[in-house]
């Protein structure tokens, strides 16, 4: 039998993430990922404990693949905005798994999702932009990062929005990049 090119715990995940982004935690079957990934229910166990424990696995992959894509740079967040949200509009399932992630509760830091460590090197260049006049220091760096992935995120929450498949996509970051740039200006 040939050798699959992709070693099991890495089809696992992709299968995972694509079954969690449809569906959530609760709808997403295990049997269903397992066929996908080629993989028995048992040797999907042997990688992750719990359902659980695969979710955290997929939404935490799914967050670092868009933290190398999209490097961050606090002095210049409008800029950062755009590229995350046109990250986030070409790949809609790291989106949606994202809201998957936080309808389940997942939390940042969360064990398998993101490290302290990350968000704290976002916190102190937050810190180090506004200590050097590029941002305004008058709301803390949670807060101001907490509303500027909030206009990231509109487009993907917003009743009635257009859908992410359909509509003018430039415009859609350009206006991102308007409003990000108009809470730190």
């Amino acid at each position: 039998m040939p050798r699959r090119p992709t070693p099991p715990r890495e089809r696992i995940l992709a299968a995972a993430h694509a079954e969690f982004a449809a569906r959530g935690l609760a709808g997403a079957r295990i049997d269903s990922i397992a066929r996908e990934a080629e993989a028995s229910k048992e040797r999907l166990y042997a990688h992750f404990a719990t359902k659980r424990d695969l979710f955290d696995a997929a939404l935490g992959d799914s967050i670092d693949r868009w933290i190398v894509a999209v490097p961050f740079d606090a002095h210049d967040l409008p800029t950062w905005a755009c590229t995350l949200y046109d990250h986030l509009a070409t790949h809609p399932d790291d989106a949606r798994l994202l809201l998957w992630g936080q309808i389940e509760g997942a939390t940042l830091p969360s064990p398998g999702v993101v490290d302290h460590e990350q968000l704290e090197r976002r916190r102190l260049a937050v810190r180090d932009a506004q200590a050097s006049g590029d941002i305004p220091s008058e709301w803390d760096a949670d807060e101001l990062l907490t509303m500027v992935f909030g206009s990231v995120l509109a487009w993907f929450v917003t009743p009635d929005a257009t859908n992410l498949h359909t509509g003018p996509h430039e415009r859609r970051c350009d206006v991102v990049r308007q409003a990000v740039r108009r809470l730190v200006g």
